[in-house]
């Protein structure tokens, strides 16, 4: 994995979590890599003692763009509350959970945080809090010297001693205008874009750039999508920047455009993958075809397809009864309904289904096309 390629797939690198680690990327560090960073996405590279860090900023703000090891809206509000305490906090000072505890709920005390109140005798919030400690501290905010998460979340008796690294401060970047009047995060992204320069040429590129590097697919929206447009006039550029920085291919086709990863590419978070649901669903893209194919699904002008919650019910339960001999464990023994929602959540992360709620009905996107499995003739012949 070259240089680019860990800095794009990763937070970033805590010199004190892996100093080989954080040594590496700085001594690969070239200008190429430097100058495309900078100039064709936009972004700040922090090199600094303690971290090395790109800061990706979305060129389109998505939902599957948040930390994927939270579940809730109250983990962000104890992640926020948590960076609050750390700042005020030095490199190797050493605190306890219940202080950190008590200070969470006098500063809170008087703060309207709307439908959510602050309540650690409460086992969820416990639990969340927990999920929130090891998130930071695998991020390499704080170490853990004496205690254990899990007996805190059982009860609130449990102390836990930590000790402040430092790079907690490096977490959040600083916003080029006041956050504070933001109620959602579309508001802070449009006072981002007022604050960049006025070279509106250069602001496109970058935002193009960041769509097609941080994001699944970029679709074509309407046949006055400028983002679009700029993508398959300049594809040649653009593939030759993506063969130089990722060794891979640009696709662009009629209504969406994205990154074709090489096979000995291995990121985290793209599909296909080696994850058991990332099958799962590849079958599903394939009865897709096969449904458009025999006339049963017909597709829009924009080559997105329509169904109903009963359709795509049913199309889960053939391809359950179809496959499922092959799928793991877990999947096996999962019931239709379970696995309903699996299907929709890992879908609409990689944008290749959406919820229409005021028709409750679902749009299957142009991706699900792209992308098809079949196990082998000896499965299919033995099924």
């Amino acid at each position: 994995m070259t240089t680019f390629e860990k800095l794009l797939e990763n937070y970033w690198f805590v010199k004190d979590l892996n100093s080989d680690e954080y040594n590496s990327i700085k001594q690969d560090l070239d200008t190429e890599t430097q100058n495309f960073i900078k100039n064709k996405l936009g972004y700040k590279l922090i090199v600094n003692p303690y971290i090395i860090k790109m800061e990706k900023i979305p060129g389109k703000p998505q939902s599957f763009m948040g930390i994927d090891k939270f579940n809730s809206k109250l983990e962000y509000i104890f992640l926020c509350l948590i960076l609050i305490y750390l700042e005020e906090r030095t490199r190797g000072e050493q605190f306890i959970l219940s202080g950190l505890i008590d200070y969470i709920q006098n500063l809170t005390a008087e703060v309207d945080l709307q439908e959510i109140k602050i309540d650690f005798t409460q086992y969820p919030q416990r639990k969340a809090m927990v999920n929130v400690l090891r998130f930071i501290k695998e991020m390499g905010f704080i170490i853990m010297y004496d205690g254990d998460e899990s007996k805190f979340a059982e009860n609130i008796e449990n102390d836990i001693l930590y000790e402040v690294t430092g790079v907690s401060k490096y977490f959040m970047r600083n916003f080029s205008s006041n956050i504070t009047d933001c109620n959602l995060y579309t508001d802070i992204y449009e006072n981002e874009q007022l604050g960049l320069e006025q070279d509106k040429g250069k602001e496109r590129r970058q935002r193009i750039y960041r769509r097609l590097f941080t994001e699944n697919v970029v679709y074509k929206e309407d046949s006055e999508d400028q983002d679009y447009n700029y993508i398959r006039n300049y594809r040649g550029i653009i593939n030759q920047d993506v063969d130089k920085m990722l060794e891979s291919t640009l696709e662009v086709h009629k209504n969406g455009a994205y990154i074709l990863l090489t096979e000995n590419k291995n990121f985290k978070n793209t599909f296909p993958s080696n994850k058991a649901i990332s099958d799962v669903v590849s079958f599903i893209n394939t009865l897709i075809v096969e449904n458009v194919k025999n006339n049963e699904y017909k597709k829009n002008i924009d080559d997105t397809i329509n169904i109903s919650e009963i359709q795509l019910a049913k199309l889960v339960r053939t391809v359950k009864d179809r496959y499922n001999r092959g799928f793991s464990k877990e999947f096996r023994e999962m019931t239709e309904e379970k696995l309903l929602v699996e299907i929709v959540n890992y879908m609409e992360q990689f944008d290749m289904l959406r919820y229409n709620q005021e028709n409750r009905e679902y749009t299957i996107m142009p991706m699900c096309f792209k992308i098809i499995g079949k196990y082998p003739q000896s499965f299919e012949n033995n099924n």
